[in-house]
């Protein structure tokens, strides 16, 4: 099986970074979603906050983010 480097542990692997194993090795993760495997609060489906980043990965910045 591949596994996907979870650097930041959001649970959330890096694409880019794999290895294989009959079992998940710790600071792995099953999923390779994660968009920035260097900060633990920007994963698929996070809550999306004003702060110039995509923090839920879907390739939109501050989308739904009331500015006053």
């Amino acid at each position: 099986t591949t596994f996907y480097r979870d650097g930041d542990g959001d649970g959330y692997g890096d694409p880019g970074n794999t290895t294989q194993a009959c079992s998940l090795p710790t600071g792995y993760a099953s999923n390779p979603d994660d968009c920035d495997d260097g900060n633990g609060s920007i994963y698929p489906g996070a809550l999306e906050v004003c702060n110039g980043l995509d923090d839920d990965c879907d390739g939109s910045t501050d989308e739904s983010v009331t500015t006053t």
